[in-house]
C-alpha cells in the first residue's frame, strides 16, 4: 500500500525538521516507486521536493553537527545566510499547509502549495542559485531515468517529469540507473500492483 498524501506531507517536514537527508532519501524512493505505480501529479511533485531538499541538506553549510550536552548530534544551521535560513523555515510552512490540503482532500490548494515549496527552495540562496536550479532539473532528470528504469516508456517518462527526451536517455545512460535497480518486480509483484491500482 502506498503512502497517503497528507503522510508524505508528514515525513518530509519531520526529516526537514531532523536534518534527516536519509530519511528525505527514503521517502524520495518511496514517492517515485508510487509514481511509477500510478502516475500522480502530487506524488511526483513530493518526489522532485524530496530529492532537491536531500541535496541542499546534504551540503554542510546547510547544516552542521553539534554535539550536545548528552554527546548526541544536535542539528544547526551554521554559515547558512539568513535568506536560506528563513527559506528552509517557509518549506516547512509550506509542508504544512500540503499536509491540510491533502488530509482535506482539496487537491487544487496542494499542487498550489507543492509548487510554492519549489519556488522557496528555488529562491533559497542567492549564493548558490545555480545550484539550487540545477538540482531541480537534475532531480526531474533522475526521476523520469528511474521511471524509464522501472519500464515506463521514454516518452511517458519526459512528458510526465516535463524533460527532454534526449537529455532523458543520455543520463539515463551515463548514470546506468537500469543496472542500479535493487529488485526486479516477478510478474506475481506486478498483478498485485495492477489489482492494488484497479481496485
Amino acid at each position: 500500500m502506498g503512502l497517503q498524501l497528507s503522510e508524505t506531507a508528514l515525513l518530509i517536514s519531520n526529516a526537514l525538521r531532523d536534518h534527516d537527508v536519509r530519511a528525505m532519501r527514503r521517502i524520495n524512493d518511496r514517492c517515485i516507486e508510487e509514481t511509477a505505480i500510478k502516475f500522480d501529479q502530487h506524488t511526483y511533485l513530493f518526489a522532485l521536493i524530496t530529492y532537491v531538499l536531500s541535496k541542499i541538506l546534504s551540503k554542510p553549510r546547510y547544516l552542521v553537527q553539534n554535539t550536545g550536552a548528552h554527546g548526541k548530534p544536535q542539528a544547526r544551521t551554521g554559515g547558512t545566510s539568513k535568506k536560506a535560513k528563513d527559506s528552509l523555515t517557509s518549506v516547512a510552512k509550506l509542508l504544512s499547509s500540503c499536509e491540510l490540503c491533502a488530509a482535506s482532500a482539496d487537491y487544487t490548494s496542494l499542487l498550489s502549495c507543492q509548487n510554492k515549496v519549489l519556488l522557496a527552495i528555488e529562491r533559497m540562496d542567492d549564493r548558490d542559485r545555480r545550484f539550487v536550479k540545477g538540482i531541480l532539473q537534475k532531480g526531474k532528470l533522475k526521476i523520469a531515468s528511474t521511471l524509464y528504469a522501472q519500464g515506463i516508456s521514454l516518452g511517458s517518462a519526459a512528458e510526465m517529469t516535463g524533460t527532454d527526451k534526449r537529455e532523458l536517455l543520455s543520463y539515463a545512460g551515463q548514470t546506468m540507473m537500469f543496472d542500479r535497480l535493487k529488485e526486479k518486480k516477478g510478474i506475481e509483484s506486478r498483478m498485485k500492483d495492477l489489482r492494488e491500482i484497479f481496485s
